[in-house]
C-alpha cells in the first residue's frame, strides 16, 4: 500500500479561496480513485494562503485486474451437422489469430459462446495520478481572478510537491514540474528543502512553524493569542468567525502584543475596537469590563526576539487611532439632523437616493409596528429610521466601514437621544452574521426589519437576486438576517403585507407590476427559507410539507414544522401518511365534485362522513389555538376508517352519480389533510415494514 503527497504552492491566494479550492481538488481525486478500484485508506488535507497539500494514505499499486472477453459464434452455430467448424467461427479464429481448439467455452445471459478470455493487468497508481492532477488543478473554480485572469491557477504557481512513496511522481502544471521539495517560507526561510514523506514534510515545516492542517493551525492561534492577552494582564474574547480569518491569514499561528497611548482611551470602546479589528486585525484587551491600552495581534512567524513586529505593530496602531480620532471629533460637529439632510445627494445604488430609502423605511417601520402591536416602540423607531443613514456621510464611517450604524448610535447618544433611538440606530445592521447578536431593543428590531426588507425589495425589483455562486450585494446574507429577526424574536408577522408594502413604496422608481415583484420575490424567499429551516434541524420533506400549504408567517410555518417532526415518529402517523398518498394518487386528475349525503349509501361511506366531521372540528380547533400537534394527531382517527372504506366500498363505481360521490368524499378527506401540512409529502415506510426493520 502506497503513500502520496501533493502540495501546490502559490503566491498568496484570495482571502477565503484556498479551503473552497482545496475541497473540490480533493472531492475530485477521491472520486476518481474511488471509481478506479484504487479507495486510499484515507485523505489528509491543509492549507494555507500560499499552499494546498493533500496526502492519500493505503493506496493499492495499481488497478484491479481485469477481463476482456471476445466472444465468438454462439456454440450450436460454432460447428455443422458433419462437426467441422462453421464459416462463423474459421472467421473469428482467423480474426483473434487463435487457433480453434485453444477457443473457450463462455457461459453468457443469452446462453454458450466459442471465444477467448484475456486477462488485463491493472494500470500503475503513478500512471492515474500523473495523469489526474493536472487536468483537476486546471479545473479548480475560483469565485475571482482578478489580477491574474490569463493564468490556469489563481496565483502564479511557485512549486509542485509530488512524492508517491518517496519517489517523485512527475507531472508538470502552469509551466511547473513536480519536485520533492517544499517551501518553508516566502520570507523566512525561502530555499527549497527536499522532503521524503507525510510526516517528514510536516515536521519539516514545522521547523520554522509553519502549521498546514487547519484545524491545528486554528487551535495553536488561539493558544498563542490567549498567552499574549494573559501577559499584558487582560482577558480576550474572540469570536469564531474573527479567530477563522485570523487563522486563514497566516501559516505560522504566531502572536504578538503591544501597547498603545491611554489618551485614545478617550474615543468610545466601539470606535477603538471596530477599527483596529476590521483594518488591521488587531484585538483590544479588556480587563473587568474597561478597555486597556494594549493589543494582541498576529504575526506569521514563531517569535519576535529584536521586537520588531511588536514596534510594527504599535506604530500603525498609533497611527490609525490618531487618524479615527481626528475623523470622529470633526464628524461631532454636525448634527444627524444636519447629515440627514444631505443623504438625498447620496446614492442607494440605482434605485434613487437614501433620502428617499429613509422616507420607505420610516414607513414601512410604521406599518410592522403596527401589525405586531407595537405602536409605542414604533414612534421610537421612526425617530430612528430618520437618522439611521446619517452617519454614513461622517468621515469615521470612509474611514471604517465596519463602523456604520455603530457610529451613527454613539453621536445619537452624544446628541441626548433617548435610548430606544440610539440603541436602534446602532443595531440596525444586526445581526451581522449566522451567529451574530440581534437588536437588543424592539425599536431597533423594528429598524432592522423594515431596513431589509426595503433592500430586498428593491433588488428584487432590479432583478438583481443573486443567482449560483453570485452573490455581490450579500443579499443571502441580509434575507438570513430577516429570517433570524422573525424567527428567533418570535414576530408573528404577515410578511407578504409588509412586502407588498415595500413594494408598492418604490412606485415609480421600477418598472416592475408588483404582483410579478412580488412573485419573484417569493420564490426567492421560500429558497432561502428552505435552507434556514434546514440549519434548523428540520428535515427537507417536513418543509417541504409544511411550505406546501402556502405560509405568511414564519412563526406559524415553524410551528407547524415542529408539529410534524414530533409526530412523524408516531406508527399511527405513518399510517395516516400512507393514506393521504393513497388518496392524492386516486384523485389527482379528476375534477373536483361536490358531496351529497344523500348518495351515501354503504355503511363505510356514512362512517367516514360522520368521521371527517368530527375530526375535522378538532382539526380546526386546534389550528385556531396553533396546536398542529394535536390537529395532526386527531387525523390518525381517519386511519382505521378509510381502511374500512377501501375494504368495502368501490369507488370507481358504474355508476357514475355514486362514482362522483364516492370521489367527492375522498377529496374532502384530501382538504382535511391539506389544513396544517400537506402530509403526502413526507417520507415514511408502512407500519409494517417499520415494525419489520425494528424486529430485525
Amino acid at each position: 500500500m502506497k503513500e502520496y503527497l501533493f502540495e501546490i504552492r502559490c503566491q498568496e491566494m484570495p482571502r477565503d479561496s484556498a479551503p473552497e479550492a482545496l475541497r473540490q481538488l480533493a472531492g475530485r481525486l477521491f472520486e476518481e480513485l474511488m471509481g478506479r478500484g484504487l479507495g486510499p485508506e484515507e485523505i489528509l488535507t491543509g492549507w494555507t494562503s500560499r499552499r494546498l497539500m493533500l496526502c492519500c494514505r493505503g493506496l493499492p499499486e495499481h488497478t484491479p485486474d481485469r477481463e476482456d472477453r471476445q466472444l465468438g459464434p454462439p456454440l450450436a452455430e460454432a460447428y455443422d451437422e458433419a462437426g467441422e467448424p462453421t464459416s462463423a467461427l474459421l472467421g473469428f479464429a482467423e480474426r483473434v489469430e487463435t487457433a480453434i481448439e485453444d477457443l473457450e467455452s463462455i457461459q453468457t445471459e443469452r446462453g454458450t459462446y466459442l471465444g477467448i478470455v484475456h486477462t488485463l493487468a491493472g494500470r500503475p497508481v503513478s500512471e492515474l495520478l500523473a495523469e489526474a492532477l493536472p487536468r483537476f488543478l486546471g479545473e479548480v473554480r475560483w469565485p475571482t481572478r482578478d489580477r491574474f485572469p490569463g493564468l490556469p491557477w489563481v496565483r502564479p504557481v511557485e512549486g509542485i510537491l509530488s512524492l508517491l512513496d518517496g519517489e517523485v511522481l512527475p507531472f508538470e502544471f502552469a509551466g511547473v514540474e513536480a519536485s520533492r521539495t517544499t517551501q518553508r517560507h516566502p520570507i523566512h526561510d525561502p530555499e527549497p528543502v527536499a522532503v521524503d514523506d507525510y510526516a517528514h514534510y510536516l515536521s519539516t515545516l514545522a521547523e520554522v512553524g509553519v502549521e498546514p492542517r487547519w484545524v491545528e493551525r486554528r487551535r495553536r492561534l488561539a493558544e498563542a493569542i490567549e498567552q499574549e492577552a494573559t501577559s499584558r494582564g487582560g482577558q480576550l474574547d474572540v469570536d469564531d468567525e474573527t479567530l477563522d480569518r485570523l487563522a486563514a491569514g497566516c501559516e505560522v499561528p504566531g502572536a504578538v502584543s503591544g501597547s498603545f497611548s491611554g489618551e485614545f482611551l478617550a474615543l468610545p470602546d466601539e470606535v477603538v475596537e471596530s477599527l483596529l479589528a476590521q483594518r488591521q486585525d488587531v484585538l483590544v484587551l479588556r480587563s473587568k469590563g474597561d478597555l486597556l491600552p494594549f493589543f494582541v495581534a498576529t504575526m506569521d512567524r514563531v517569535d519576535d526576539p529584536s521586537g520588531t513586529v511588536r514596534a510594527g505593530y504599535e506604530r500603525a496602531v498609533a497611527g490609525r487611532l490618531a487618524d479615527i480620532r481626528h475623523h470622529f471629533e470633526r464628524d461631532r460637529r454636525t448634527t444627524l439632523v444636519e447629515r440627514a439632510r444631505d443623504l438625498d445627494q447620496l446614492p442607494f445604488h440605482s434605485l434613487g437616493h437614501l433620502g428617499e430609502k429613509t422616507e420607505r423605511v420610516r414607513g414601512l417601520v410604521s406599518l410592522i409596528a403596527s401589525a405586531l402591536g407595537w405602536e409605542g416602540d414604533g414612534e421610537a423607531a421612526e425617530q430612528a429610521a430618520e437618522l439611521a443613514k446619517a452617519d454614513l456621510t461622517c468621515e469615521t464611517v470612509r474611514e471604517s466601514p465596519a463602523l456604520r450604524g455603530t457610529l451613527g448610535g454613539l453621536l445619537a447618544r452624544e446628541e441626548g437621544y433617548v435610548e430606544t433611538v440610539w440603541r436602534a440606530i446602532s443595531h440596525q445592521y444586526r445581526p451581522g452574521s449566522v451567529e451574530g447578536a440581534l437588536p437588543a431593543t424592539r425599536s431597533g428590531q423594528l429598524l432592522a426589519l423594515a431596513d431589509r426588507l426595503d433592500t430586498l425589495v428593491g433588488f428584487c425589483a432590479l432583478g438583481e437576486l443573486p443567482r449560483g455562486g453570485k452573490d455581490p450585494m450579500a443579499l443571502r446574507r441580509l434575507t438570513l438576517g430577516l429570517l433570524r429577526l422573525l424567527v428567533e424574536l418570535e414576530l408573528d408577522l404577515d410578511l407578504d403585507l409588509v412586502a407588498a408594502r415595500a413594494a408598492l413604496a418604490y412606485g415609480e422608481r421600477v418598472s416592475v407590476e408588483p404582483e410579478d415583484l412580488l412573485g419573484s420575490l417569493q420564490g426567492f424567499l421560500d429558497e432561502r427559507i428552505r435552507h434556514f429551516f434546514g440549519q434548523r434541524g428540520y428535515a427537507f420533506d417536513e418543509i417541504e410539507a409544511a411550505m406546501a400549504v402556502g405560509w405568511t408567517s414564519l412563526v406559524d410555518l415553524e410551528r407547524r414544522l415542529r408539529a410534524l417532526q414530533e409526530v412523524r415518529e408516531d406508527a399511527e402517523f405513518r399510517s395516516l401518511v400512507l393514506a393521504a398518498k393513497r388518496i392524492a394518487n386516486m384523485v389527482a386528475e379528476m375534477a373536483e365534485h361536490e358531496l351529497d349525503p344523500e348518495l351515501l349509501g354503504e355503511e363505510a361511506e356514512h362512517e367516514l362522513s360522520d368521521v371527517v366531521a368530527s375530526v375535522r372540528g378538532e382539526v380546526d380547533e386546534a389550528i385556531g389555538e396553533r396546536r398542529y400537534e394535536v390537529g395532526l394527531r386527531a387525523m390518525g382517527a381517519l386511519v382505521p376508517v378509510l381502511d374500512r372504506f377501501f375494504a368495502e366500498v368501490l369507488v370507481m363505481d358504474e355508476n357514475e352519480a355514486l362514482r362522483n360521490n364516492r370521489v367527492a368524499l375522498l377529496q374532502v378527506c384530501r382538504r382535511l389533510f391539506w389544513r396544517i401540512a400537506r402530509i403526502k409529502q413526507m417520507v415514511v415506510d408502512s407500519p409494517d415494514r417499520q415494525g419489520d426493520s425494528e424486529a430485525g
